[in-house]
């Protein structure tokens, strides 16, 4: 066994034993860590459960977002290769349009998780409102650094030395690959509200109230560019909101799928030491129902119904399958980068892209059929991510270089 795969089982392994709830603690760089509280709460120990409190990692949810991440490199490769959306690669390779939603609805159902198993409610809205701040700081940062080598790469400088320019790129005119990060950074803003709705509506009847009333958010404002398509045409803050959004991902409308995810978080059944078969038979049911309701669902329907249920199938099918790899054995060993892709998701998130635009340039001179370009990218995407990853062991104050940038 190498060293690198060396360190990468010893970072596995860590994800599963007990850590300190330090901010540089090994899961600090997710954009929602990855913890559950493991002492008791309450009684007249509480002091001494409290200096004893430790944190844990979940793993098939470190699995889950790892496997999210592994899509939306495949389909930024896709995109770098040019490939068509006709084509077989396009069709029945990995799935597309999966990810960017995908990984919001799962910040909501981490966040769903704390609240069903931690008593404290002041602990987790100082976290998720702290990674909330590092998330658009971060935001702001990547969004400036890339646009900035874009322009470089292209040769198109004169843009970087005009403060209007600069102004658009820091305001969110002009946004590369961090727009994503917005949404995500406001749900966690929101995500204390969630919790307190959570909290008033522990009866069944206020459970079902609660759902609904989530789902009617969730599916209001995908419908919004719809139902008023001249308003949010004609007014800059309403597209960036419910229309085109920041590079492409309207705001509000991706928040409302985090909620989506914090909804099905609430009422989740977490796995137990064996992988339950009828689970993943239940979500495959599921997703496979989704996919013929939305065939069959008139025109002006469909973003409601795609937007909801067709993406919480896709959220349901992503977590039975994590859970399924994480209690099935020869998978441990085979697939044990993808937890530790999903353990520094941000990480991940912001330095895949730039491997593979990197491959891609190099590349491009030598006129190599869009498959294989595609085959390049997106693998050796993945084996230069796992391998800066590896190093964070190795030199520790790249680590802490790293941790220093919230990454």
């Amino acid at each position: 066994m190498s060293p690198s795969t060396d360190l990468v089982a010893a970072q596995l392994r860590s994800t599963a034993a007990t850590e300190s709830p330090s901010r540089h603690s090994a899961g600090s760089d997710t954009w929602i860590d990855g913890w559950a509280s493991t002492a008791p709460t309450g009684g007249s120990g509480a002091g001494s459960d409290s200096s004893r409190r430790r944190t844990e990692r979940i793993p098939y949810i470190d699995m889950a977002r790892g496997l999210f991440l592994i899509l939306m490199a495949s389909t930024h490769a896709m995109t770098l290769a040019g490939i068509q959306s006709a084509s077989f690669l396009a069709r029945w390779g990995l799935p597309r349009g999966w990810a960017t939603t995908g990984l919001i609805m799962l910040c909501g159902f981490m966040v769903a998780t704390f609240a069903r198993q931690m008593e404290e409610r002041s602990r987790i809205r100082q976290r998720v409102v702290r990674r909330a701040k590092e998330l658009l700081v971060v935001m702001l940062a990547s969004n400036a650094i890339m646009m900035a080598i874009r322009q470089l790469v292209t040769h198109e400088t004169e843009p970087l030395f005009s403060l209007e320019w600069w102004s658009g790129v820091l305001v969110g005119s002009e946004w590369s690959i961090s727009g994503i990060l917005l949404p995500i950074g406001l749900l966690l803003l929101v995500c204390p509200v969630l919790v307190a709705l959570y909290d008033r509506c522990r009866s069944r009847p206020r459970q079902v109230m609660l759902a609904g009333g989530l789902l009617l958010f969730a599916a209001f404002t995908w419908s919004v560019p719809s139902l008023v398509p001249d308003l949010v045409a004609y007014h800059r803050a309403l597209d960036v909101m419910f229309g085109a959004g920041a590079g492409g991902f309207p705001v509000i409308p991706m928040i409302g799928s985090g909620v989506l995810g914090f909804l099905l978080g609430v009422f989740w059944q977490p796995p137990q030491e064996r992988f339950d078969r009828d689970t993943m038979f239940g979500a495959i049911l599921l997703f496979v129902a989704a996919r013929q309701l939305l065939s069959a669902t008139p025109g002006f329907l469909t973003v409601v119904v795609g937007r909801t249920l067709v993406d919480v199938s896709h959220l349901v099918l992503m977590i039975a399958l994590a859970t399924g790899l994480i209690h099935w054995r020869p998978s441990r060993r085979a697939l044990r980068f993808v937890p530790l892709l999903g353990c520094y998701s941000l990480f991940t998130f912001l330095v895949h892209r730039v491997v593979e635009q990197t491959l891609s340039i190099s590349l491009r001179p030598y006129g190599l059929p869009s498959e294989l370009l595609y085959v390049v990218c997106f693998g050796g995407g993945l084996i230069g991510l796992v391998e800066l990853l590896t190093w964070r062991p190795m030199f520790p104050s790249y680590d802490r270089l790293l941790r220093t940038l919230y990454l």
